[in-house]
């Protein structure tokens, strides 16, 4: 993938495209495989994956559920779900997988349909009433005492080196403003508190880093490239101080012989917080 407007789904979503997410899950797939099996889902449980994307989380949900267990994935982008229907005919999943397609603010599944709920990089996308209608709805249809796990990349965490840090603070404080993705995003340390006044209990979270240096694989490459591109181009968007924008359309200019990626020295570094909370007991 070499053009960030290939992300975009028919949503209108940024960087919620199946392929995209793939990459992004292959280059963290270490500290994603840890969030998703610290979270507790357990076999023979039925598990909605809301906001599924590609399916990127199937197969490891798959295997934590088991034989006896079910997982039905859930996406707005019929693109997506497309992607998840030939993923389930070309892959043995050990357990039934059940696809729709539709808005995480209003599920098409009968109350306490399922023992937990898996959302990954959802939030980023929603209004804060959205997200109360989502958080409603997850707990309308996950069982008393079950449980509800989401987890968002956390903004205030990224970093690439050799950059000037506060310049990307400068960008994201400017674009919030206009890009509710990017306000969903700085949003995300909330998301606990959010937890406890939709009702949920024995709510609590955790903060991941993934961390990624030179030398990296081609596919770290391709998914910071795209980052770069995504994050340059908003800086176009936006008044940002002239050293600012200059910065920026250098990063965006791969064939500088200066380019970050070419340093030995080149860091990136995003955060990532898991909240878990449960449906409280009748």
């Amino acid at each position: 993938m070499t053009d960030h407007q290939s992300t975009k789904t028919s949503t209108g979503h940024e960087l919620s495209e199946s392929s995209y997410l793939d990459s992004h899950f292959e280059t963290m797939k270490p500290e994603y495989e840890t969030m998703i099996r610290s979270v507790g889902i357990q076999s023979g449980w039925k598990v909605l994956d809301a906001g599924c994307g590609g399916g990127s989380f199937l197969s490891i949900l798959a295997e934590l559920v088991g034989s006896n267990g079910h997982i039905s994935a859930y996406d707005m982008a019929p693109e997506n779900i497309e992607a998840v229907d030939t993923l389930v005919e070309n892959k043995q999943f050990p357990c039934p997988v059940e696809t729709k397609v539709g808005n995480v603010t209003s599920l098409p599944y009968e109350d306490d349909a399922f023992d937990a709920i898996w959302c990954a990089n959802v939030t980023q996308y929603l209004t804060d009433d959205e997200l109360s209608q989502m958080l409603a709805e997850f707990r309308r249809v996950v069982r008393p005492d079950g449980m509800i796990a989401v987890k968002e990349l956390d903004l205030t965490t990224n970093l690439y080196y050799p950059f000037d840090p506060t310049m990307i603070w400068r960008l994201f404080d400017a674009v919030r403003h206009h890009r509710p993705q990017v306000q969903g995003n700085v949003r995300t340390i909330q998301l606990p508190t959010w937890f406890k006044q939709a009702g949920l209990v024995n709510v609590g979270f955790k903060t991941y880093l993934s961390e990624r240096q030179a030398p990296l694989r081609p596919i770290e490459q391709g998914y910071i490239r795209n980052k770069l591109k995504f994050h340059a181009k908003m800086a176009e968007s936006v008044d940002l101080p002239e050293q600012d924008m200059v910065a920026w359309r250098e990063l965006a200019d791969f064939d500088s012989p200066g380019h970050i990626l070419k340093s030995p020295d080149f860091y990136l570094r995003e955060g990532h917080i898991v909240i878990v909370g449960q449906g409280p007991k009748n």
